[in-house]
């Protein structure tokens, strides 16, 4: 095939630390190729780079037979390269058209033509899921944003597109419609660029993968050649362990007991979190997962039902009441509402429990020693806890999201999506922690979209759909095809 892209020994330093140590990366017209490696690697600098948000770098880029280095991001939009980010930058008080077409508009007689626009929208959309074009962004879910995202790099007829965790929020039936886009792309001769931690679609979609680690290339190989398991070996450098599901050790009490919760969405929701325990909620996006979270913590209010806490009936009206009774919730959405990205690390560790102790004054030797602590134990990658949410990788993000409900020892843990966005070595780390945090007592709710995930983890699975909890699984009846049966109705 055709090389269409070509990057010559890049080599990118920030504040004299060289990330980037002279990568050479080449992409042929109408294949995927994956991206992989570790958070840190390198992998999104080596993309900011090729879309020209940093234009500031030593080496080669050839597109189509041009040096394209050192263009603006909209110069290298229009020679036909697109990029769908992980994190969603979308306007949240646009609608979905304006989104996608925003100062591309088509015009009639000088002035917006927004019938076009709509149907334009309408027509990209109805390739991917039914979304209204009218809709504004702020009323849409995550997994419907990131549709809106993949939707609005495809406008650009672009040759070469650049997916950057693409299915992290998305349905297993949105995941299977990109799949069969990109490969209708290929036939069109577009070539992708696959950036995900889900090694299982990486084997599925692409057909060769690339490994950075440390900044640094490791080798390119046809995905004949190698297994999920050498994928990951070669990104961390290492063997990798297998995640070995953990046996419920607890001690049977109750921790937290949800009884005939209903609202709008939610019908009728039972069930018990045991002391000890790591309970999976799974279920399609949209199911009610992340909505009966909210409740729990707080953030929703439901029409009727009981929370119990260890026994004892609790009135949680806020999260700061939830927080009061010892319960964390890390949410999903890690940059809107886990994180506050332009402050440090220190401060975003100790985030929770400033809240919790507000009128008490805040000592900022113990902030800096708990921040410390919590950098070793989650191995965060970070020049001192003083550095910036904002210039961390995805991964040590979610590391500092989960970090300050410990600092705080909630004793009750919600985990909604708790690894999206993170690489393999990280996720085993994260791991390991959940199940030392059982271990210690700690009671633990993992809701993920990811069923590999599930399985790793749960010790016991409740399945949610359409607001509903379908069936619970337990033992050696929690696999995929059981929860998949539930997760989608089939069973009714």
């Amino acid at each position: 095939m055709e090389t269409i892209l070509e990057m010559k020994k890049i080599h990118k330093s920030f504040f004299g630390v060289e990330v980037l140590h002279g990568v050479d990366f080449d992409v042929k017209k109408g294949e995927c190729i994956a991206i992989c490696g570790e958070n840190g690697a390198g992998k999104s600098t080596l993309m900011k780079i090729l879309t020209g948000i940093y234009n500031k770098f030593q080496g080669e880029i050839i597109f189509k037979g041009e040096n394209i280095e050192h263009l603006t991001p909209l110069e290298i939009q229009h020679k036909g390269i697109s990029m769908i980010h992980q994190e969603l930058n979308l306007l949240d008080e646009m609608t979905v058209a304006q989104n996608i077409y925003l100062c591309r508009e088509p015009k009639k007689n000088g002035l917006i033509d927004f019938k076009k626009m709509n149907n334009d929208a309408k027509n990209l959309l109805k390739r991917l899921e039914k979304i209204d074009p009218k809709a504004k962004v702020k009323d849409l879910g995550i997994a419907k944003k990131q549709i809106v995202e993949i939707a609005k790099s495809l406008s650009f007829n672009a040759d070469l597109i650049i997916m950057d965790e693409p299915t992290a929020v998305l349905t297993v039936n949105e995941t299977e419609m990109l799949f069969q886009l990109i490969k209708q792309l290929k036939v069109n001769g577009v070539a992708i660029v696959y950036i995900s931690h889900r090694l299982k679609e990486i084997k599925e979609i692409c057909d060769r993968v690339t490994i950075l680690r440390d900044g640094t290339y490791i080798t390119t190989k046809d995905i004949d050649q190698v297994s999920e398991k050498d994928i990951a070996e070669l990104m961390v450098g290492r063997e990798i362990e297998e995640v070995n599901q953990k046996k419920y050790k607890g001690s049977g009490k109750a921790a937290l007991e949800v009884r005939n919760i209903s609202d709008d969405f939610l019908k009728n929701i039972n069930f018990t979190l045991k002391e000890g325990e790591i309970l999976g909620i799974s279920g399609l996006v949209g199911a009610g997962r992340s909505e009966l979270a909210e409740v729990i913590f707080g953030v929703r209010k439901p029409k009727q039902g009981d929370i119990l806490v260890y026994g004892e009936p609790v009135n949680i009206k806020s999260p700061i009441d939830a927080i009061k009774h010892r319960i964390g919730f890390a949410t999903e959405d890690r940059k809107g509402s886990g994180l506050f990205l332009d402050r440090s690390i220190r401060d975003n560790a100790n985030i929770v429990s400033m809240l919790k102790n507000k009128n008490i004054f805040n000592n900022r030797k113990k902030e800096e020693i708990l921040a410390k602590n919590m950098i070793d134990v989650f191995r965060v990658k970070c020049q001192s806890t003083a550095q910036k949410i904002k210039n961390l990788s995805g991964g040590n993000q979610q590391k500092i999201v989960l970090s300050k409900w410990i600092a705080v020892s909630s004793k009750i843990l919600i985990l909604d999506e708790p690894t999206r966005g993170v690489d393999i070595g990280a996720r085993k780390e994260i791991y390991d922690i959940i199940n030392r945090l059982a271990e210690e007592g700690k009671s633990i709710i993992v809701i993920s979209s990811d069923l590999t995930e599930v399985l790793a983890i749960s010790q016991r699975v409740i399945v949610m759909h359409q607001g509903e909890i379908s069936g619970e699984i337990v033992g050696d009846n929690i696999n995929e095809e059981n929860i998949m049966v539930l997760a989608t109705g089939i069973g009714e």
